[in-house]
C-alpha cells in the first residue's frame, strides 16, 4: 500500500456506501470529527425472489441483504455486529455476529450447526467469497438467494474532500472508474478490506489505509490516524 507523508487535516470524508445506511454513517464519522459527504457510490435495486422457509438459517453479509427479504423469524447468522443489530430490529430470532469476515462465518457454522440444517446467504448480485460453495463442500445444504443488485452511479462530489471511505470493492471499482481524468493526488482512500483497497491501488493517489477489521468503527479508527498518525502510538 502507498503512504506519503504531510497529509493536511482537511476532514472532509465522502462516505460512499449505499442510502439505506448513509445516514447512521453520517452521524458515526461526525461523532469521530470528520464532516462526511453522504454521496453513495452504488443504487440498490431490489430482485424478486421467492418467500424463504421459516426454518431455514439465513446467512447475511451485508446489512442491505436485511432490507431486501421478507422475515419469518428466520434465525440469522451474520458477518458483524452492526448487521446483527440490524436483523434483530427486523425480527429474525437467535442473531449470531461472528464480528469477523466470510470464512469466519464458515467456521462457526462448522463448528455449531449439523449438517441437517438448511443454510441459505441473503446477498447481492455482486459477490466476493465462497460461503456457500465452501458449505457445500463441507456437506451443508446450502444455497444462495441474491435479493438485490448494486448499479455503480457516475457521480463525484462537488466539495473538496480528503478522504473517500469505500465499503465494498464493487464501490471502489466505481471510483476508480469514476476518477478517470481527474486529479486524486490530494485524495486518501479508507477502505474496508484488502479486496477494496485493490480495486484503487493503481490511482495516484496520496495514500490507501485499509481498516484492520471490516467494520466501520475500524474504517473511521484508520482514519482519524491517517489524520492524526500520534494516535497510532
Amino acid at each position: 500500500m502507498k503512504w506519503r507523508a504531510g497529509l493536511h487535516l482537511m476532514t472532509k470524508v465522502w462516505v460512499t456506501r449505499s442510502q439505506s445506511s448513509s445516514e447512521d454513517s453520517g452521524t458515526a464519522w461526525r461523532a469521530a470529527g470528520f464532516e462526511p459527504l453522504l454521496e453513495p457510490l452504488l443504487e440498490i435495486e431490489p430482485v424478486s425472489i421467492d418467500p424463504l422457509s421459516k426454518k431455514d438459517v439465513l446467512i447475511f453479509t451485508s446489512k442491505n441483504a436485511i432490507d431486501h427479504v421478507p422475515c419469518a423469524g428466520q434465525r440469522a447468522i451474520c458477518v458483524g455486529d452492526a448487521t446483527a443489530d440490524k436483523a434483530r430490529r427486523a425480527g429474525f430470532k437467535d442473531v449470531i455476529s461472528v464480528d469477523g469476515t466470510a470464512s469466519d462465518i464458515t467456521a462457526w457454522v462448522t463448528e455449531n450447526l449439523p449438517k441437517t440444517e438448511s443454510l441459505c446467504h441473503v446477498s447481492g448480485w455482486h459477490i466476493r467469497g465462497s460461503i456457500i460453495e465452501d458449505l457445500r463442500a463441507l456437506g451443508y445444504a446450502a444455497r444462495r438467494v441474491k435479493a438485490y443488485r448494486s448499479t455503480p452511479k457516475d457521480i463525484w462530489p462537488c466539495a473538496d474532500f480528503s478522504f473517500a471511505a469505500l465499503y465494498s470493492p464493487l464501490a471502489a471499482k466505481t471510483l476508480a472508474r469514476n476518477a478517470k481524468d481527474r486529479d486524486v493526488s490530494n485524495l486518501s482512500a479508507v477502505c474496508i478490506s484488502e479486496a477494496t483497497a485493490g480495486e484503487v491501488q493503481d490511482l495516484p493517489l496520496r495514500s490507501i489505509i485499509i481498516a484492520k477489521r471490516p467494520r466501520e468503527d475500524e474504517l473511521i479508527m484508520a482514519a482519524k490516524i491517517l489524520r492524526d498518525p500520534a494516535l497510532e502510538v
